[in-house]
């Protein structure tokens, strides 16, 4: 028996064929486990990675609501909100204000979504029936700052104070892809300040939640507005100048000498086909009216002391052609008509001289003079060959259409279409519409004002010397507003020390050449196209009185927009395209805070690099707007500075130089992509 049972256990051991089946079923409950726990596992890093976007963008989008608001309650509120629209249930976002992990200095929103994930095959194992499941994000503040001054060039200076400025620039950053020089006695407060070369401040100038080396990009690069406004200075040179107007040339065969000769001067005028009469020391000419008349004369003379009246009573259809000279000299009266002039009209009267409504041909000059009045009613004037006025003479005309040509006579060191020298006043009514060939030139305390209401029209083109409007010193200029604004050359007045220079308020204003000027200057608002530079005092000069009080530079939503075709060759503007020198103290220039151009005061030239200046003198300004000059340098001393309130100053150049003072500086365009000081994440 035990031989035969050892025989058993021997074979059963010899025998392998159910070995496979055995160890499977030993380790099926180990394979089961481990499948179990794969599986889990696997949708366990799918809902971890669902959960990890959704919080970067519930941190994101908490940092966007902090940076708004300063708010943690609206803070927490966008984040849950933005989980819960991801299929997250608030309870399970936790939101809050922590120290970026990226940057010490600056804070980050972190999001943390915590979930328990169920588990369902790893329980046979006899492990829990969840597994925890945490995510987190931080999204940091104050990165990106947008920033208010900026230095692009990293070949240039960059950022540079000196003369005890101080910058305030608690907003927003200061940038520079060069250095950052902040010696002793000078200061700068900002958001952050990054640099990319070195900084400067060995007295510890700087104050600021970070000092970073970072190169900063050109904001403004790829701006659309910025671009069309650019775009302008092709449509510029496209335009024309006015030419001057073609005017007939009258033929006349009757001469009529209004003297003490009774009978002669009556014969001559019934020859004319009118009739005179005389009462004590006036004649009286009268022409019959009726359709289609016409009354042509060769010259009018007048004896000492005689006063004329012609046609009183006319009517606007009637025709008057005088192919001679004409010198009025005493108190004339000339009624309505359609009048040409074929010589030189003078009206160099001690009295009065009136032309009623009408329309007024001048082949030669016109000119006034003396210390009378000359008057004209509304009408339609023009004047091939310019006109002048002299003397203490008063001189005003009604409503119209002025075509001037330019003058060969010259004026003001040049040849104009218009020029004003009379001491008294010279006044052209409006709303009018001026198109002159020869430019505009009001002399040394002149006073001119052309136009009334907001609807004038102003086409001027280039006198002789290229100016389309001088100003003297001590002059008075008003020109009305205007929904057309085109000077083919200059606004000149270096020389206008102590004038008032008005400008039209209009949406565009178009000049073709240099704006220069050493007086008071009040821009309506608008959109100033130079084509060229723009200096105020490069010569001297300074504020005067001005529409009633004392005036520097008074510019309320205008833009500037400046080409750089050309700069002075020398004095503190030199080499600018845009300058305030000497005298130009307590500037005012406020950007419109609204239109495709809004917060933007100076636009400068794209490729040429002249830059912007406030000199000697251009102390005390309020600035509100950006100064935009992506290869020119800023340079501002005196202490130039920002209005209060809502207003900004902004100042992106290839390189920032501030001197004396204080500066106050904020941003005022936000980057082409949109936003401005906008947060990112870190982890």
């Amino acid at each position: 028996m035990p031989i035969q049972r050892q025989g058993l256990l021997a074979s059963f051991a010899a025998d392998a064929r159910a070995n496979v089946a055995v160890i499977f079923a030993l380790t099926l409950p180990i394979l089961l486990g481990v499948t179990g726990l794969v599986a889990e596992y696997g949708h366990s890093l799918s809902v971890q990675a669902n959960n990890q976007r959704t919080a970067d963008l519930a941190a994101y989008a908490g940092a966007l609501a902090y940076s708004s608001g300063s708010s943690t309650v609206l803070m927490a509120s966008a984040a849950k909100r933005v989980g819960e629209l991801n299929g997250v249930a608030p309870a399970n976002v936790a939101v809050d204000l922590v120290t970026s992990p990226r940057n010490s200095a600056n804070k980050a929103v972190r999001a943390v979504i915590t979930i328990d994930n169920p588990l369902f095959l790893a329980p046979i194992l006899g492990v829990s029936n969840t597994v925890r499941v945490v995510t987190l994000s931080y999204a940091e503040l104050g990165a990106g700052v947008s920033g208010c001054i900026i230095a692009l060039d990293p070949t240039k200076t960059g950022v540079t104070l000196s003369g005890g400025t101080r910058i305030t620039a608690s907003t927003c950053a200061v940038s520079s892809n060069a250095r950052i020089e902040v010696p002793c006695g000078t200061a700068i407060t900002a958001q952050s300040v990054t640099y990319d070369t070195t900084v400067s401040q060995p007295c510890t100038g700087i104050t600021a939640s970070s000092i970073t080396k970072a190169t900063t990009s050109d904001p403004l690069a790829g701006n659309a507005a910025i671009a069309a406004a650019r775009a302008r200075f092709a449509t510029l040179a496209g335009q024309s100048s006015p030419a001057a107007p073609l005017v007939p040339t009258p033929t006349g065969a009757f001469s009529i000498d209004f003297a003490y000769n009774d009978s002669s001067t009556k014969a001559q005028a019934t020859a004319a086909g009118c009739s005179a009469a005389k009462s004590g020391s006036t004649w009286t000419l009268t022409c019959p009216q009726f359709s289609g008349a016409e009354y042509n004369f060769a010259n009018l003379t007048f004896g000492g002391g005689i006063n004329f009246s012609f046609n009183p009573s006319g009517d606007v259809g009637t025709t008057y052609n005088f192919s001679g000279p004409l010198t009025l000299q005493a108190t004339t009266i000339f009624g309505p008509g359609y009048y040409s002039f074929g010589g030189t009209v003078r009206a160099t009267s001690y009295g009065s001289t009136t032309f009623g409504a009408g329309t007024y041909n001048f082949a030669e000059t016109f000119a006034t003079g003396g210390s009378g009045t000359v008057t004209f009613g509304a009408g339609t004037f023009n004047l091939a060959k310019g006109m002048s006025t002299a003397g203490s003479v008063v001189t005003s005309f009604g409503a119209g259409t002025f075509n001037i040509g330019r003058s060969a006579t010259t004026c003001n060191s040049s040849t104009f279409s218009l020029c004003n020298n009379s001491s008294g006043a010279t006044t052209f009514a409006g709303p009018s519409t001026f198109r002159f060939q020869g430019g505009i030139a009001n002399g040394g305390g002149s006073t001119l004002t052309m136009g009334s209401g907001t609807t004038n029209i102003f086409q001027v083109g280039p006198s002789g010397a290229g100016d389309a409007i001088n100003v003297g010193g001590g002059s008075k200029t008003y020109l009305a507003d205007a929904t057309t604004f085109e000077l083919g050359g200059n606004l000149w007045a270096p020389n206008g020390g102590g004038s008032c220079l008005v400008i039209s308020a209009a949406d565009q204003h178009d000049i073709r050449g240099n704006f220069n000027a050493a007086g008071a200057v009040v821009m309506g608002a608008g959109v100033y196209t130079i084509d060229g530079y723009f200096a105020l005092g490069a010569s001297g000069g300074g504020g005067s009185p001005c529409t009633g009080y004392t005036v520097s530079v008074k510019a309320t939503n205008v833009t500037i927009v400046l080409s750089g075709s050309s700069v002075p060759a020398s004095g503190s503007c030199a080499n600018t395209a845009f300058c305030v020198a000497a005298g130009y103290s307590n500037i005012e220039i406020t950007a419109p805070n609204s239109g495709s151009l809004a917060k933007l005061a100076v636009i400068g030239p794209a490729a040429i690099t002249a830059g912007a200046t406030f000199a000697e003198g251009g102390s005390g300004g309020k600035i509100s707007g950006a100064f935009y000059f992506p290869v020119g340098a800023i340079t501002m001393s005196g202490g130039a500075g920002v209005a209060g309130g809502t207003n900004c100053l902004q100042l992106i150049g290839s390189l920032i130089s501030l001197s004396g003072g204080t500066t106050a500086a904020s941003e005022c365009i936000a980057p082409s992509g949109g936003g401005g000081a906008r947060p990112r994440l870190v982890q």
